[in-house]
């Protein structure tokens, strides 16, 4: 089992069978987890700010 998470998007993490999953299903995780802050309206981290667009 492996565990996906990075210090930059506290609160977010995933897992997989291998490390290849763990890091698919966490960049999942971290769009999922950045649309739902900016849906709820807090605060995007600093580190993703500039980086992330919502696009439908």
């Amino acid at each position: 089992m492996w565990i996906a998470k990075s210090t930059l998007l506290p609160g977010c993490h995933a897992h997989g069978r291998d490390r290849g999953e763990a890091m698919l299903r966490f960049q999942r995780a971290a769009k999922a987890h950045l649309e739902a802050l900016l849906a709820t309206g807090r605060p995007i981290p600093p580190a993703f700010r500039d980086k992330f667009i919502l696009a439908a």
